[in-house]
């Protein structure tokens, strides 16, 4: 990547109003006496990027819709004069139904935010009391009605699955209702619960019902239009989200704020998860980065681009005879195909994706096979009828 290439940029904003069952994402409810601090250390750590050119913002959390009315306008305000923004950038908020009224839309999309990220989760109050979800569906409802009054036309929301009690049939009707609204875009997460959260240890559904919810709630969506891009993501044509297929396409973003990530000229690199550490850093002039590695092009590649429908390019798969040979066995079995000179795993392959990568990483580490063509190995089985998936 250039250094004129255009980035992503995310900023984290670590508050919320209450924490989810399930959540162990960096958020705090306890903290919001830090916030004026917070929002005047943003722009600070932002300056060590001055001019960086960015093509897609996204702000998350945390629950940025809870911040008080006018921080996020003054916000893109400042991050406008720190970066170079394109004026056609993808600029995506997170918001919660219960913290999204009709002038907080007006002020998000006033900004020049034109994508909105909201969290349903379920259509069930019972389900979504659950899980520790503190608004309804009617507050979706309503949410969704102030954004679109607001001007919003690209809306993705946040679906869960595998939740504890959830039938099939649940499942599958939060995807219909959901389809059926006017929203572009659509996330549908496997509910994993991490040790350390209230919800950990509750009982799910087995692997079996997991998937079968999954695959119910993929073909409703499919019916109303939405296209799978990603393992868990689906879209009407269009409306990928741009700063994710960042993330997973191996290209470089500069995080800002608590527990913030980075991919910058090839370094990785992560922010303190404490607001008190994170002010204090930043306050003094020092970087609030805590850890830091050199990115890992071949392992990254493998991880990420194979989570995409569009696949990874041949040549960037490992090379050798037992690499071939694990590759041509799922594309005999159906678990991919060769599309457009990349190597595509199908809906059966995604089921297996960790898996699969694993045993990719382990061929990378050999040796390369001379004799192993990328060219030919795409040839040979692209014409294999069991290919075709």
């Amino acid at each position: 990547m250039t250094a004129e290439a255009a980035r992503g940029l995310y900023i984290h904003i670590p508050y919320c109003r209450s924490k989810c069952g399930y959540c162990d994402l960096t958020s705090y409810t306890d903290a919001w006496g830090t916030l004026p601090a917070y929002l005047d250390a943003l722009p600070r750590e932002a300056a060590r990027y001055a001019g960086c050119a960015v093509d897609t913002v996204y702000i998350g959390g945390g629950t940025p819709s809870c911040l008080r009315l006018g921080d996020i306008a003054r916000l893109m305000e400042v991050m406008r004069r720190v970066f170079r923004i394109a004026e056609d950038a993808e600029i995506s908020i997170e918001a919660n139904p219960n913290s999204l009224d009709g002038e907080k839309a007006r002020e998000f999309f006033g900004a020049g935010i034109n994508r909105l990220s909201l969290g349903l989760q379920a259509t069930q109050g019972e389900l979504l009391r659950k899980i520790g979800r503190t608004h309804t569906y009617a507050d979706f409802l309503r949410a969704l009605e102030a954004a679109q009054a607001a001007g919003f036309s690209n809306i993705s929301a946040d679906l869960m699955y595998s939740l504890p009690t959830q039938s099939v049939a649940a499942a599958e009707e939060s995807a219909e209702k959901l389809s059926a609204l006017p929203v572009t875009h659509i996330s549908a997460y496997a509910l994993r619960l991490e040790r350390g959260t209230p919800l950990f240890g509750a009982p799910q559904p087995d692997d079996d019902t997991d998937r079968a919810m999954f695959y119910a709630m993929m073909a409703r969506f499919r019916e109303a239009g939405f296209a799978r891009y990603e393992i868990s993501n689906f879209a009407k044509k269009g409306y990928a989200c741009r700063h994710n297929l960042k993330y997973w396409r191996g290209e470089e973003y500069v995080g800002l704020g608590v527990a913030a990530h980075s991919c910058f000229q090839v370094v990785r690199y992560g922010n303190t998860a404490s607001i008190e550490n994170y002010l204090s850093k930043v306050a003094a002039g020092v970087s609030a980065t805590v850890q830091r590695e050199a990115a890992e092009p071949v392992t990254e590649a493998l991880m990420l681009k194979t989570r995409l429908v569009e696949g990874i390019p041949l040549g960037e798969l490992p090379r050798g005879r037992r690499a071939g040979s694990f590759l041509q066995k799922l594309l005999q079995t159906s678990y991919a195909r060769v599309q457009d000179g990349a190597f595509c795993l199908t809906d059966h392959g995604m089921d297996l994706h960790n898996s699969i990568v694993v045993e990719l990483l382990e061929y990378a580490e050999q040796a390369p096979d001379e004799n192993f063509s990328d060219g030919n190995f795409g040839q040979k089985h692209c014409e294999s009828p069991s290919c075709r998936v």
